[in-house]
């Protein structure tokens, strides 16, 4: 479970599709700082 919730709109929140890892901004991420794989916004609920 999050510390925090995801979905608040005040920041953006990423977690790449490769390897999972989850980074905070105030702008928008194309690649993962780490591994360079797509970013996913996961402050957008999904169903």
């Amino acid at each position: 479970m999050f510390g925090e919730d995801p979905y608040t709109v005040e920041k953006s929140r990423y977690e790449c599709t490769d390897c999972l890892n989850r980074v905070t901004t105030d702008g928008t991420l194309g690649s993962c700082p780490d591994c360079g794989g797509r970013m996913r916004n996961v402050a957008v609920p999904r169903e």
